[in-house]
């Protein structure tokens, strides 16, 4: 009897083993169907080779026909074609093997893969991808891009990837892509890592917009204003150097009238700094620089004796009884720090792009004295001097900003 049930035993275990390795594969996919929903393809392909792990799963059609899917979504072409393949052996439906066959054999015509290497075992670097040949397909055209963006981080070094065929760049270095074929390309040190990086940016010029504001008790009737701003940028050796022309519809309170405009509101300048990729699209580049230019609407009392008009800065004069009031354009020194933050498109044309641009800026200026200058309550027109024409504000702007290569 015990021989019996021993035998009895023996025979069903393998059943009990396979219900329960078709439970887990059952399980796997379901969870992985669930990532696909959002999008977590990570995560989903994880779950989907834990499926194709087991007994079971080896036999899913649906287990490999996913994975394929996940693994391209996932930028690794040369393990969606393998199971591709792999899945359509498995298919009993007949349109299912067709889809699979079909996806493979398109990876296979139009896929090479590309093994970039540095000259030492263990190095890491940024890698910049730009195609150089004509790609008409626009879903390999994106496939290229999402790749270019994925290296823009520090990756280890061999890297090893299927790419549609054609001829590209990697860090400036050319190298062609035969489809069903294996291309290897190692770079020199000159071309890794930051100074690598920094040998591929380009001239560019950048567009910016935004507002503007001064603050400080010298100048606070001067309003926020609409800032524009002109700069072409030149790398040099690492740095990001730029000339810049700055435009501003600056308006100003005039008391008993109101707000002014006054169309003498302009600076020019430079500013030096450093670009920091950190990863994806992403840079940012902190700089200091300095511009010099006009700031309208400084405000002075002014008392008449003897047909000479004095005036000083109204804090000082306790807002008795004045003559006159005038706006003097001021010229300022301006030296500001700046914080660029600007997403881009994958490429060697690295500048083509758009962000925000946020400063802090110290305006250090004084008034010509003396001078000329019309009182905007009845139009006449004065001669002034001041003894003490300087005045200062802390100045901050937030600009939308635009660039492109060239």
């Amino acid at each position: 009897m015990i021989a019996l049930w021993l035998l009895a035993v023996a025979w069903l275990s393998p059943a009990w083993a396979a219900g329960e390795d078709e439970a887990a594969v059952d399980h796997h996919i379901s969870q992985a169907e669930l990532f696909l929903k959002k999008d977590w393809y990570t995560d989903a392909r994880r779950e989907l080779e834990a499926a194709i792990a087991l007994e079971e799963g080896r036999s899913s059609f649906t287990a490999y026909w996913l994975l394929a899917q996940v693994c391209y979504e996932l930028l690794d072409a040369e393990a969606a074609g393998r199971y591709a393949r792999t899945a359509a052996g498995l298919a009993t439906d007949p349109a299912q093997g067709a889809a699979a066959t079909e996806l493979s054999e398109a990876l296979d015509r139009a896929f090479g893969i590309l093994v970039v290497d540095g000259p030492y075992a263990g190095m890491a670097s940024l890698l910049q991808l730009e195609r150089t040949s004509t790609l008409l397909d626009p879903e390999l055209k994106k496939f290229v891009d999402r790749v270019a963006l994925a290296w823009r981080k520090r990756n280890a070094l061999p890297v090893r990837i299927a790419l549609p065929a054609g001829d590209y760049l990697v860090n400036g270095h050319p190298i062609s892509v035969h489809a069903g074929r294996d291309a290897r390309l190692v770079l020199p040190m000159n071309a890794l890592g930051s100074r690598g990086f920094a040998a591929l940016q380009v001239s560019r010029l950048e567009v910016s917009t935004g507002t503007g504001l001064f603050l400080s008790n010298r100048v606070e009737n001067l309003r926020p204003g609409l800032d524009l701003q002109l700069a072409v940028t030149q790398p040099i050796k690492g740095w990001l150097v730029g000339a810049i022309v700055d435009y501003s519809v600056r308006s100003y309170v005039v008391e008993g009238i109101g707000p002014r405009v006054n169309p003498s509101a302009f600076t020019v300048g430079a500013r030096v700094g450093r670009e920091l990729m950190i990863g994806g699209p992403l840079a940012f580049r902190p700089s200091i620089g300095y511009r010099y230019g006009y700031v309208p609407g400084i405000a002075f009392d002014c008392f008449e004796a003897g047909g000479t008009y004095t005036c000083a800065d109204p804090r000082e004069t306790g807002r008795q009884e004045v003559d006159a009031q005038v706006y003097a354009v001021g010229r300022a020194h301006i030296p500001f720090v700046e914080l660029a933050v600007d997403w881009r498109r994958a490429g060697r044309t690295t500048a083509t792009g758009l962000g925000v641009k946020v400063a802090v800026e110290e305006a250090l200026g004084t008034v010509p004295t003396p001078a000329t200058a019309t009182v905007l309550s009845d139009g006449a027109e004065i001669r002034y001097e001041t003894a003490d024409p300087r005045w200062s504000a802390t100045g901050f702007r937030m600009l939308a900003n635009f660039s492109f290569a060239f």
